[in-house]
């Protein structure tokens, strides 16, 4: 997926499907499946990055998420 599509998908979401949490799902080669809700999304890099509970890396993603957030709403107010 590119940049690009990510962005027209989100901006052509149905009314239902704008609103609630979005949960990262990672599913290994061996079948594990692992779940979070620390999920960010670096647009800088182009990654998305979820970060499981009970590792040093969940809150850190999580706090994360709200300084992309800002510096979001910042770009735009400053347009």
């Amino acid at each position: 997926m590119t940049k690009e599509e990510l962005i027209f998908l989100i901006n052509n979401l149905a009314p239902e499907d704008k609103n609630g949490n979005i949960e990262g799902i990672f599913v290994g080669r061996h079948g594990e499946r692992i779940s979070t809700d620390s999920v960010r999304v670096d647009m800088d890099s182009g990654r998305i990055i979820i970060a499981q509970a009970g590792t040093d890396y969940y809150n850190i993603n999580k706090d994360n998420w709200e300084t992309e957030l800002t510096f979001a709403q910042r770009g735009k107010n400053a347009s």
